[in-house]
């Protein structure tokens, strides 16, 4: 009998809104998060409290890290949610801002291996850290990105 081996590196993406603290950490440590990299323009969450940065970095430690340069520009943000432009605008121009920025010099593949980008959307369909994982992983083989 033949056994295949692959060593894909996975990565996560996770959004806070309708979490409980409590199971937001126990998705964590199920899918064995190593780092989570909170890639929000803004790391206070009013109506969240526990989700804000500071929250957050006493809560998970070392495994938290803040990662600015991953989040979405001010105006791309404001005109999203203003309806100034729809959705396939915003992901062409943000995965445009992605490219300018080299956000893949920001890796190394041992560095993703574990990792999970955190925003505040419910979904990844309509959000930036779906866009940030398939972008990296146009750059880094054998990643496999799994949306919690």
């Amino acid at each position: 009998m033949a056994y295949s081996c692959t060593n894909m590196t996975k990565i996560y993406t996770i959004g806070f809104s309708g979490k409980s603290q409590d199971i937001f950490t126990d998705i964590l440590d199920a899918v064995r998060v190593k780092k989570l990299i909170d890639i929000r323009m803004w790391r206070v969450a009013r109506f969240v409290p526990w989700a804000s940065g500071a929250n957050l970095q006493k809560l998970l430690g070392d495994k938290y890290c803040y990662m600015p340069e991953l989040a979405p520009t001010k105006e791309l943000l404001s005109d999203y949610k203003d309806d100034e432009i729809g959705w396939p605008e915003y992901e062409q121009t943000f995965n445009g801002i992605l490219a300018t920025r080299k956000v893949e010099n920001l890796f190394k593949p041992d560095d993703l291996d574990g990792a999970c980008f955190l925003c505040s959307e419910k979904t990844a369909d309509k959000c930036h850290r779906r866009l940030i994982a398939e972008y990296l992983a146009t750059h880094f083989p054998d990643i496999e990105i799994v949306h919690i």
